[in-house]
């Protein structure tokens, strides 16, 4: 594992830098901004964001590992200059390739804290809120929709976990058994959780028998 002495270092070096690059955003100075992105990930990560955006989500993981497990700074911070730069692209009208840096920095953000929770001076928690609300708008891929789903669910946010279930199924990107395994597990919360997470114990019945009808099962 990189020592406690590196991680420290390279997050204070990731701060100094951020101050640098909202300098450069006011400025309206995008393609110096992307410059520094770019020279700052290949010059802590060995790592630029078009290598990031090219690999699978499982392939970066492995590169970014030690000793088989992903180092989460590095990979919040990865995301996080993904976000960074899809926003300069979007002041430059660029949405096309703005979008799958929001998607990509969305879903390592979530995994990061699904996997390890909140990094200090990260604001992972307030960058997913604004990539959530920014990609809302747009048909995001089916690896987001699954990321945000299982995200959704583990913050027992159930409705909205139910609709990316239905969205996911409607692109194939949920199997009928997916569906039946997280309908069983919200039977398994007391009514409280369940409304708190803005279901009825009778939406929840009326959701798993509309599922099983479109596995084309009979309901009894």
């Amino acid at each position: 594992m990189y020592s406690r002495d590196y991680l420290m270092r390279m997050i204070s070096q990731m701060t100094q830098m951020m101050g640098q690059l909202m300098g450069l955003k006011e400025q309206k100075k995008n393609d110096e901004a992307l410059a520094l992105i770019d020279e700052f990930l290949n010059k802590e990560l060995r790592m630029r964001t078009k290598l990031a955006l090219g690999l699978s989500d499982e392939d970066l993981l492995q590169m970014l590992s030690v000793g088989g497990q992903p180092n989460m700074e590095s990979v919040a911070m990865i995301a996080i200059f993904l976000q960074e730069e899809g926003e300069i692209l979007e002041e430059q009208g660029r949405l096309h390739d703005t979008l799958p840096r929001y998607e990509k920095a969305l879903r390592l953000i979530l995994y990061v804290l699904k996997m390890n929770g909140p990094i200090t001076g990260f604001e992972l928690e307030n960058r997913a809120a604004k990539l959530i609300d920014r990609t809302e708008p747009y048909e995001r891929t089916a690896e987001t929709k699954r990321s945000l789903w299982q995200w959704y669910e583990s913050g027992k946010k159930l409705a909205d976990a139910e609709d990316l279930l239905y969205e996911l199924h409607d692109t194939g990107g949920a199997s009928f058994e997916e569906g039946i395994a997280f309908y069983e597990r919200l039977d398994l919360l007391d009514d409280s959780e369940l409304e708190a997470g803005g279901l009825s114990r009778e939406e929840l019945r009326e959701g798993m028998a509309q599922w099983r009808l479109l596995a084309g099962e009979s309901v009894s």
